[in-house]
């Protein structure tokens, strides 16, 4: 209920929809990171991704089965899937807010990293409160929802911070 009220304030205060949720995942960001630190260790992490990180014109379908990848390189899918195994973090691509709450429902993780545009950001945040996401705007260098790209180095960062011992294999 928080970002509708933030949304209509910030109109009158001659912000953007955008600029305000921005604002609210930056926010939410750091009281998530917050919460990791000063809580229970996480033992599992989720990596929800949307669809349109895919290549366009890839013939191999993910959203269901991420393994699918071939890894070519065209597309962040490869580079995802490496630092899921990295982290030993479930990664996840979904077409839309019905199957990324089956994907949550599923796999009850007690972190979700997400990567969306605002809309579905924000939106995805408020669906699944009281569990913790941290939110990474994707990036739309041909427009929305065709060849997106996520900042990786941002991704691994919040892996690092919220699960500090890299998982090799041999730990376990």
């Amino acid at each position: 209920m928080l970002l509708p009220v933030l949304i209509g304030i910030g109109r009158l205060a001659g912000f953007r929809r955008e600029q305000v949720q921005h604002a609210f995942v930056a926010v939410n960001n750091e009281l998530v990171l917050a919460q990791c630190r000063n809580g229970r260790p996480l033992k599992s992490v989720l990596l929800l991704m949307p669809h349109c990180l895919q290549d366009r014109d890839c013939k191999v379908k993910v959203t269901h089965q991420v393994q699918n990848c071939k890894r070519c390189g065209k597309c962040s899918i490869k580079d995802l899937l490496e630092l899921s195994e990295k982290y030993g973090a479930h990664l996840a691509v979904a077409t839309g807010g019905t199957i990324a709450r089956r994907i949550v429902i599923d796999t009850r993780p007690d972190l979700i990293i997400a990567v969306a545009c605002e809309r579905d950001l924000t939106s995805g945040i408020q669906d699944t409160t009281p569990l913790p996401v941290f939110g990474i705007f994707n990036q739309r260098p041909f427009g929305p929802c065709i060849n997106t790209q996520v900042a990786l180095e941002q991704v691994e960062a919040v892996l690092k911070s919220v699960l500090p011992q890299k998982r090799d294999g041999s730990d376990n």
